[in-house]
């Protein structure tokens, strides 16, 4: 990418490319058994933006326009082409609605798999427990990140952080790379870069008519995390939040629908696989 590498993983064939995009802090690894699935039917690429995984760190600010346009030339200098099937989860459904609003022509439809949303911050402010909590994690993120560029945690001692869904060498896998100061900063970069990408991201009726499926967790904060500080009341009000921003996706095209994962927490790909590829396949299949 003129001074930085990325890595591109492409298995499968099909008249149409599905593309993954994973989370904030997430990488291709996270989505390998959701692309062996989808592999068997059509031809599907993750991808590791700069800085995560196997990919290089790219130069600042990350914010979701820089992700994209490194992705557009990572697509163009190996030569995938479209039509594509975009899916993207959480912070990875922003940069998908980013890159699906510059390539219409060239994508089937879009798949947003619990995405975040540019106006959460906002709205979930009404809830001030809640946010001191995410402070927590954020405070909890980098304290790791310090102790990892100190030299003072490696890959043994995060290997028990691993998600619970990869298969052990996956596990060792993931451990090596997480356990990477340039892996943590990226995350951090992204983080600290949010407002920005907040604001480039399109919308209400961005993407015309084009095939818009948005899939919302189904459990909710106190269902898939029973230790958190809320009240019930406060928890009540922050999944009532995530629903409606979920709802809020579907403006961006006349042609959306919208499918609840029942038994999913945000990683929906990981509690309902089934109902993620199926959403996929759906649109990777031409009628």
């Amino acid at each position: 990418m003129g001074g930085h590498r990325l890595h591109l993983y492409c298995t499968g064939e099909g008249e149409r490319t599905v593309l993954l995009e994973a989370g904030l802090g997430d990488w291709s690894l996270y989505l390998r058994g959701l692309q062996d699935e989808l592999a068997t039917t059509t031809r599907v690429c993750t991808y590791d933006r700069a800085g995560y995984g196997w990919s290089e760190p790219g130069p600042m600010p990350r914010t979701g326009a820089q992700i994209v346009t490194e992705f557009e030339a990572l697509l163009e200098a190996t030569g995938e082409s479209g039509p594509y099937v975009l899916a993207g989860h959480s912070f990875g459904g922003l940069t998908t609605l980013l890159f699906a609003e510059d390539h219409l022509e060239e994508v089937a439809g879009v798949v947003l798999i619990d995405s975040s949303h540019p106006r959460q911050e906002e709205a979930f402010a009404d809830v001030p427990a809640y946010v001191a909590a995410q402070k927590d994690l954020d405070a909890q993120f980098e304290s790791i990140a310090a102790r990892v560029e100190a030299g003072q945690v490696g890959p043994v001692e995060v290997l028990p952080l691993a998600p619970g869904w990869l298969p052990l060498q996956l596990k060792y896998q993931w451990a090596a790379q997480f356990a990477q100061p340039h892996s943590m900063q990226a995350a951090i970069a992204e983080h600290d870069a949010w407002d920005q990408t907040m604001a480039q991201v399109p919308g209400r009726g961005s993407l015309g008519d084009l095939p818009l499926i948005v899939i919302a967790a189904g459990l909710g904060v106190g269902e898939t995390d029973p230790g958190n500080p809320l009240t019930g009341d406060e928890a009540e009000r922050i999944n009532s939040i995530r629903r409606s921003l979920q709802e809020d996706h579907l403006t961006r095209s006349s042609n959306a629908r919208l499918i609840v994962a029942e038994n999913s927490g945000h990683t929906v790909y990981v509690d309902e696989p089934e109902l993620v590829l199926d959403a996929i396949r759906a649109l990777a299949t031409p009628k």
